[in-house]
């Protein structure tokens, strides 16, 4: 899979081809023709060429060129395809360019996915994304809803709602303000309290109960979101717990 973010110096004519996945082509500075599905037109800097997924296209490039190609965004599902091919940026997006491209350079995915997202706002990608993305973010939250005790992985979750790690990642941080770890830590720990306030499991049982490799797991989870150990808490708060869960059963 090539680099969400790429600077690249498009040269002579290519042979037509398709990608499994979405790509932009922003020129940065030069000129260069391109055709996509038999429409040609020569872009520069302050246009675009919008390449959705399976979509034959080429390049001619008698000029020195400079271009920032985007692969696979997060925000554009690989599925839709773009009613324009080739687009006239904003000044607003214009402006945008030359930080998009120094993160070419920047080993960080997850910041160079959030910095895409932008994108979202700036150019005419298909709307009907944002519905894709809600509908993968609401499979996502109810498989670890549903699965968080048993040993649930985040890339399961991932594989499981046709996403990367990362783009799951940033699709909860965008919508949740939490990460699918967090989401899923805070399942467990609120499970964790249940399971402690209504039963005398030991603490290997009720790790094992709320989808942890053991007991010391446990006790990590309570002092990272309880400043607590789980024997604290189950002393402390055993009457209160007994009232919100009555029955574990």
């Amino acid at each position: 899979m090539r680099d969400p973010i790429e600077l690249l110096s498009y040269q002579g004519t290519a042979e037509a081809h398709l990608h499994t996945h979405t790509q932009i082509v922003l020129p940065l500075s030069g000129q260069l023709e391109l055709e996509v599905e038999g429409q040609q037109q020569a872009v520069e800097f302050g246009q675009g060429c919008l390449i959705s997924s399976q979509q034959a296209h080429t390049h001619l490039a008698e000029h020195d060129n400079r271009c920032l190609v985007l692969n696979a965004l997060p925000i554009w599902n690989q599925d839709l395809i773009s009613q324009e091919k080739f687009i006239q940026l904003t000044p607003q997006a214009q402006a945008y360019l030359p930080f998009l491209s120094t993160l070419s350079a920047d080993s960080n995915l997850l910041k160079q996915q959030q910095a895409l997202v932008f994108l979202e706002h700036l150019l005419p990608l298909p709307k009907e994304t944002l519905r894709h993305a809600h509908v993968r973010l609401q499979k996502a939250k109810q498989l670890i809803d549903q699965e968080f005790a048993n040993g649930l992985s985040i890339k399961q979750v991932a594989q499981q709602v046709h996403l990367s790690t990362s783009q799951l990642t940033l699709l909860f941080k965008q919508h949740l303000s939490v990460t699918p770890k967090q989401y899923l830590l805070q399942k467990q720990f609120t499970a964790a309290k249940h399971w402690l306030s209504c039963s005398q499991h030991s603490l290997e049982e009720i790790a094992q109960k709320v989808g942890l490799s053991n007991a010391s797991a446990l006790v990590r989870l309570f002092h990272q979101h309880g400043n607590m150990t789980p024997g604290t808490f189950r002393s402390t708060l055993h009457a209160e717990s007994q009232k919100q869960f009555p029955s574990c059963e």
